[in-house]
């Protein structure tokens, strides 16, 4: 292929689902006018240079026939070189046939992304202008990008399929329990100390956390749980309207609890071990919060505090709830968390505690109906059709559960398979991360602009400490991988080109000059913001935390999760999920961004098979079946007594 931008070999610089949906509906026969499918790319230009090459043997053929007039030495010349020539039109045939599906093949490629025009606004996730449209795609690979091109293709030929849609066998061997009935009913403390409030922040997987560990300390401290509310954030915010009035304890219209859950099915599974309630009783609701004190467990400071967050530290024991906590609570009956996403650590912790946690997470906490049709929406158009009932689909959507599959589909075939890709490269992931991605000095200037105005304290942190290079960062894994670096470990896996791949969260930092790396290689790339029509995305536009939901749906209950950051909260509570109702088939892919980094420094001079076995090895040692560790997230590991069983 030519030099980028050259008439010889134009490449599009804009990559957009939404339009490849569209004109590969209008333009091809047989495609899914949903999803915009391309079912056979370049099937037109294969026929034409099939029928041409059957004309040529025909002339041959005719040329064959008048060989009779031929006479003399030319005549014998002829009858003595026949076989010859035959091969020589064979081998000629072979390379024309070899050399007119290379040609369909990438045509196919710059046709799907030259038609997708439309997926820059979705890519950029409503951001103002960190990327400009005409601003060449971003490559740091260029090497094994076109290696990957070329196994790609080949694989086509030769029809492997990867081996990563399946789990390792000794995962099916543990099963959910943590809804288990006791022999001993451990029930409700006699005696009750108060109430909890608590006023979760961040978005809708730090606010899942927040409430299950609100429930496990509610029942530490003998404590009635007042149903969470959820804090404002400017990151993860509801852009409609303020969520909440900090001084008077107003949430305004932004999502809360029973907005994303449902509350009565949420205490009807809690309430044999943990009383909740909607609210505080009415002899309580005129109290002074200010007098009587908050418990702040992040950095708000809203209020004239008596507990402030250096007394309560991340990941707290419980020792530190009950001399610090419960005194507060039996003074005064009442005590209100302000933050506490991380602030109850997962080891030591009593059993019961552990399993209370995982009840919570797994059992209780079921999405709205409106949550749960959008989500079903969502897998059967990915599938294209209704897919079978697995245990995972039945937890998230509940009575929107799509029916058997079709009859009309060759039930050979199958449901399509898809792969959910959480991709982290959010703008201020990576400006956090002192990271360079490639993007030249402009690229640098943006992302020092970023920091400098939202991340203060990382720069007057950086202005008193030793400085550490890019590549250093790089190689010790603290850099977010690219687009680019996600599509080479997807190759490098086996997943055939066409695989269908829903792409979690779309804000993605540099738009369609990032993502045209990618889409070059995987072109059937969908979003909800694609698969869903603007009347059914509505309801949810301008609610980030059920946006959020939808996202939680679709990476879930995808055939395989494949995760650029393990630890993003998302990530990990889709792979915990996927653990503890995925029975055995279920994967989730956990780059090591420390030994991907090595591998990737070798771009000028690894060959694919080192590549590809290099990165199979790093996939298959993360997908191991263990018990989790101690001190490790029983949301993320569930794999755990007080979470499963192991069946033999």
């Amino acid at each position: 292929m030519g030099k980028q931008g050259s008439p010889r070999s134009p490449r599009p610089d804009v990559v957009n689902v939404k339009d490849y949906q569209s004109r590969s509906s209008e333009c091809l026969p047989g495609s899914d006018p949903i999803l915009g499918r391309r079912l056979s790319g370049g099937d037109n230009n294969w026929k034409s240079k099939v029928a041409l090459l059957h004309d040529l043997k025909h002339e041959y053929g005719k040329l064959g026939s008048c060989k009779a007039v031929y006479v003399g030495k030319r005549h014998l010349w002829f009858r003595k070189h026949v076989k010859s020539i035959v091969f020589m039109f064979a081998l000629m045939g072979s390379l024309f046939l070899l050399d007119s599906f290379l040609v369909s093949l990438f045509d196919s490629i710059n046709l799907q992304n030259s038609s997708s025009s439309r997926t820059s606004s979705d890519l950029k996730g409503g951001r103002t202008a960190y990327a400009n449209e005409e601003e060449p795609p971003v490559q740091m690979y260029g090497r094994l990008q076109n290696l990957a091109y070329s196994a790609l293709a080949e694989k086509e030929l030769k029809q492997e399929p990867s081996n990563f849609w399946e789990e390792p066998w000794k995962a099916s061997l543990w099963k959910p329990c943590a809804d288990r009935k006791e022999s001993e009913k451990i029930g409700q403390p006699d005696k009750n100390n108060g109430y909890i409030m608590v006023s979760a922040n961040g978005g809708l997987n730090q606010q899942r956390v927040a409430i299950c560990n609100a429930v496990a300390l509610a029942s530490l401290l003998n404590a009635t749980l007042v149903l969470p509310r959820f804090l404002y954030s400017n990151v993860w915010k509801d852009p409609s309207i303020i969520c909440n009035n900090v001084t008077s304890f107003t949430f305004g219209k932004c999502s809360q609890f029973g907005d994303i859950y449902q509350e009565e099915y949420f205490v009807n599974v809690m309430k044999d071990e943990v009383n909740i309630v909607k609210e505080l009783p009415s002899h309580l609701k005129s109290l002074d919060i200010e007098a009587i004190g908050s418990l702040v467990c992040d950095l708000l400071g809203f209020y004239m505090l008596t507990i402030t967050d250096a007394d309560i530290v991340k990941e707290a024991k419980p020792i530190d709830y009950l001399t610090k906590v419960l005194p507060l609570l039996l003074q005064n009956g009442v005590v209100h968390l302000l933050g506490f996403g991380n602030r109850l650590g997962f080891d030591p912790l009593p059993a019961r505690l552990q399993k209370l946690r995982c009840k919570c997470n797994f059992h209780a906490l079921k999405f709205v109906p409106k949550i749960q049709e959008a989500g079903s929406l969502l897998i059967r158009r990915i599938r294209k059709y209704d897919t079978a009932q697995r245990m995972l689909d039945r937890q998230l959507v509940g009575e929107f559960l799509p029916g058997s599959p079709s009859k009309k589909h060759d039930s050979e075939r199958g449901p399509s398979k898809y792969l959910a890709l959480h991709l982290r490269f959010e703008v201020d992931m990576i400006a956090y991360s002192l990271c360079d991605f490639g993007g030249g000095e402009k690229e640098k200037r943006e992302l020092q602009a970023y920091r400098e105005s939202h991340f203060p304290l990382l720069i007057e942190r950086l202005k008193h400490s030793k400085s550490i290079s890019s590549s250093e960062l790089r190689n010790l894994g603290r850099c977010p991988l690219t687009p680019e670096e996600a599509a080479l470990v997807l190759a490098g896996l086996g997943f055939k080109r066409g695989t269908y791949i829903y792409l979690a969260s779309s804000r993605i930092f540099g738009g369609e000059s990032r993502m045209l790396s990618f889409t070059s290689l995987y072109p059937n790339l969908v979003a909800k913001e694609t698969l869903l029509t603007p009347s059914e995305l509505a309801p949810f536009r301008n609610f980030s935390s059920q946006l959020a939901a939808l996202d939680f749906i679709a990476c879930a209950t995808a055939d395989v999760f494949a995760m650029t950051d393990s630890g993003s909260q998302l990530s990990s509570l889709v792979s915990g999920f996927r653990t503890y109702y995925g029975g055995g088939h279920a994967p989730t892919l956990r780059p090591n961004k420390k030994r991907l980094a090595a591998i990737l420094s070798e771009n000028s001079t690894i060959g694919w098979n080192s590549f590809k076995d290099r990165v199979r090895k790093m996939i298959e040692e993360g997908q191991s079946v263990f018990i989790r560790g101690y001190g490790r997230s029983i949301y993320r590991q569930p794999r755990s007594p007080e979470c499963m069983c192991r069946t033999h």
